[in-house]
């Protein structure tokens, strides 16, 4: 099975039925079905052709939903570049995967035209205008996107897509490396959501919302979950605290697509008689402290305990939990059946029922999980060692075969749902003239996942100010690399080689006395 005759199987069974609401507009089955024909022949006549790259920046804006599936009916892959990439982060992104052709939304032309002329590519570039500004962008040598909508709406010819073709690439950070582009497969996606339906159970009835950026993988979770369960899908350009509950209950959402960061950003809301007043019953991808609080609160029937990355098949293990069940906020369900999970110690040998250890994840069926970093033949097989796939994650496995998850292994920095470049960042600091040496931590955050903390050694008679170093990396940097906390230290404390900092060791003072960028921008 694959993207393309599983989508069209649903569109010949239900060609008139209501299949998506795009901030509010429905959309049937035929008429995407259309739109997408007409989009993946002009790629075609473009171009494009199986196993191609097709880099997108955009948010999300409608023409790119269309986009994502007209590439993967040519058996091409997706490469969704983050819309708060800078334009080194974004030319990294599109050179290391090789992408043809690029789709541009309007919003985002001023940073992909700095870097355009590097590119060398060898299709097109189609400017996108994805209603958020910029569409009076001239003469820049593109397509415009509606030449597109232009030919005929039948479906383009089929290149022989298989189960291992890869559909998308989503990047992903190790300890501190540049974004890693993970290759999945079209059996990545099919085979994680039939499992995700199968505990959430969609139906004819039920509607999936989904408002989680293009560039991760979990807006496409949500859809392909509703399509399981021949459910719609409900799609907003982005998440909102305020709005929230507001779409919930004006689409009629029974079943929510989160993580733990939206999850406890809910959370922290005041509380209100409203907070039942909804039609959800099921959430997908409620874990850690908040999820039994999250069910209960707002009157949910069902949650979903998970653990996973984009390497290891999105998640790896799952099972459902109620209100009045009490899991371990550690507990993140059991390996679902087309993969295997296990605990090794560190020299890779495996270790009793709970027992702590490293947790690592292998198919049971091919292109299940990821099929390595595309160009990356030696990170792939330093992180797939073994025949296992190597999280960098602890934890432990019970007696009954449940996974519990405790804590990451590496020094990464995981902020909303960011992993953190964190060489990129470190050497930004170092570039003040006033810095002689920084280190970045991640540190708790009340929303969930990581903080991200930044220590600071000053030359000697250098005098500045935490403000001094948030503003440097405001203007060079994007957004969400900006540091929250910020302090002053005199030292660091070194390795015995005295050629590394001890991060750990900086990870365990915690936030401390540190200064507060988020505060002091709420005094204001």
């Amino acid at each position: 099975m694959n993207i393309r005759s599983f989508w069209e199987e649903k569109v010949k069974r239900r060609g008139y039925e209501l299949f998506l609401l795009f901030q509010g507009k429905p959309y049937t089955y035929d008429e995407f079905d259309g739109l997408v024909n007409r989009v993946a022949r002009a790629l075609s006549r473009l171009g494009v052709r199986k196993e191609d790259r097709v880099g997108g920046f955009m948010p999300n804006c409608f023409e790119w939903l269309v986009l994502y599936f007209a590439v993967a009916k040519l058996g091409a892959a997706n490469v969704f570049v983050n819309t708060q990439y800078d334009s080194e982060l974004l030319e990294h992104a599109l050179t290391v995967s090789d992408v043809k052709t690029v789709l541009v939304g309007s919003s985002l032309w001023p940073t992909y035209e700095k870097i355009r002329h590097k590119l060398n590519l060898a299709g097109a570039e189609v400017l996108v205008d994805d209603g958020e500004g910029g569409s009076d962008v001239k003469d820049s040598g593109t397509v415009p996107y509606e030449e597109l909508l232009s030919g005929s709406s039948d479906p383009p010819a089929d290149p022989g897509i298989r189960g291992k073709t890869p559909l998308q690439f989503i990047f992903t950070s190790g300890t501190t490396g540049l974004p890693k582009p993970c290759i999945t497969s079209h059996r990545y996606l099919l085979s994680m959501t039939e499992h995700i339906a199968g505990l959430v159970k969609p139906t004819l009835e039920d509607r999936v919302l989904a408002c989680l950026p293009n560039y991760h993988g979990n807006v496409y979770i949500g859809i392909f979950t509703a399509l399981m369960g021949d459910a719609a899908a409900v799609v907003e350009r982005r998440f909102s605290v305020s709005r929230y509950w507001e779409w919930v209950r004006r689409y009629g959402a029974t079943i929510l697509m989160l993580h733990i960061t939206p999850m406890n950003m809910l959370l922290k809301q005041p509380a209100g008689p409203e907070d039942q007043d909804h039609p959800a019953r099921a959430g997908i991808f409620l874990v850690g402290e908040g999820a039994l609080p999250f069910v209960k609160r707002f009157g949910l029937q069902t949650g979903l305990a998970m653990y996973g990355s984009t390497e290891a098949g999105g998640f790896c293990t799952m099972s459902a939990f109620g209100p009045q069940s009490r899991p371990d906020p550690r507990w993140a369900g059991k390996p679902r059946d087309d993969a295997e999970v296990t605990i090794l110690d560190e020299n890779d040998e495996p270790v009793p029922p709970g027992t702590l250890g490293e947790i690592v994840i292998r198919d049971r069926i091919p292109h299940t999980l990821f099929s390595g970093y595309y160009n990356l033949a030696e990170k792939t097989a330093k992180a797939c060692r073994n025949f296992w796939f190597h999280s960098g994650d602890m934890g432990y496995m019970d007696q009954a075969g449940s996974l519990y998850f405790v804590g990451r292994v590496e020094e990464s920095i995981r902020v909303k749902g960011e992993f953190i470049p964190v060489d990129r960042l470190e050497s930004c600091i170092r570039s003040h003239p006033d810095v002689l040496e920084c280190a970045a931590v991640g540190v708790p955050s009340d929303i969930g996942e990581e903080d991200l903390k930044l220590y600071i050694q000053l030359h000697q008679k250098a005098s500045l100010r935490p403000e001094d170093i948030a503003k440097h990396c405001e203007e060079n940097l994007p957004k969400f690399m900006v540091p929250r906390y910020i302090e002053f230290v005199d030292g660091f404390p070194m390795a015995s080689s005295a050629m590394k900092i001890q991060k750990v060791k900086l990870k365990e003072r915690g936030i401390g006395k540190a200064w507060d960028r988020r505060a002091v921008r709420q005094e204001k």
